[in-house]
C-alpha cells in the first residue's frame, strides 16, 4: 500500500467530534470579523458592547457583562477603552448605580459595525440557506444554553 493510500485509509480521530468542528468554525468566523471591524479600531467584543447597548441603553456595566458572557474583570478594560475612545459615556441612575450609554460617536460606530457585521456574516455564511442559518442558529443557541446552565 502507497503512503498516499495508507493516510487515505487511516480514520481522522476528530470527525465525530462536534466541539472540535464548532471550535475550527470559530477560529475562521472570529479572525474573519476581528479583520472586519479592525478598520474601525474595534475588536468584537468592543463591537458587541455598542450593539447590546444600542438594544437597550441604560444597562450597567454588570448587565452587560452578564449579557455577552463577559467576566467581570474583563469588563473594566473594555469599558474604559471605549469611554476613552468617546463611543460610549456613564449616566447617573441612583445614588450608586451608573447606566452605560452610547455617545453620538457610538451610536455612529454602531451603524458601521452592524454594516461590518452584516457583509460578515453574507460572506461566511454564503452557503447556507436561509432556512438552514435559522435553524443552526437555533441548534447552537439551545447548545450553549444548556451547557451555560450547567456551569
Amino acid at each position: 500500500m502507497r503512503a498516499s493510500e495508507q493516510s487515505a485509509a487511516v480514520a481522522d480521530p476528530f470527525e465525530a467530534l462536534l466541539g472540535y468542528h464548532l471550535r475550527r468554525l470559530s477560529v475562521l468566523v472570529m479572525a474573519d470579523l476581528t479583520a472586519s471591524l479592525a478598520p474601525l479600531g474595534l475588536k468584537p467584543a468592543d463591537a458587541s458592547i455598542l450593539l447590546v447597548l444600542h438594544s437597550d441603553s441604560g444597562l450597567t456595566q454588570s448587565d452587560i457583562g452578564r449579557r455577552l458572557g463577559i467576566q467581570r474583570a474583563n469588563m473594566a478594560p473594555l469599558m474604559a477603552g471605549l469611554m476613552q475612545s468617546g463611543l460610549v459615556e456613564k449616566q447617573a441612575v441612583d445614588g450608586r448605580s451608573q447606566a452605560v450609554r452610547l455617545s453620538r460617536a457610538g451610536q455612529a460606530a454602531q451603524r458601521q459595525v452592524r454594516g461590518l457585521m452584516a457583509a460578515h456574516e453574507a460572506r461566511m455564511f454564503a452557503s447556507l440557506t436561509p432556512a438552514a442559518r435559522q435553524r443552526l442558529i437555533k441548534q447552537i443557541r439551545a447548545l450553549w444554553q444548556v451547557i451555560q446552565q450547567e456551569d
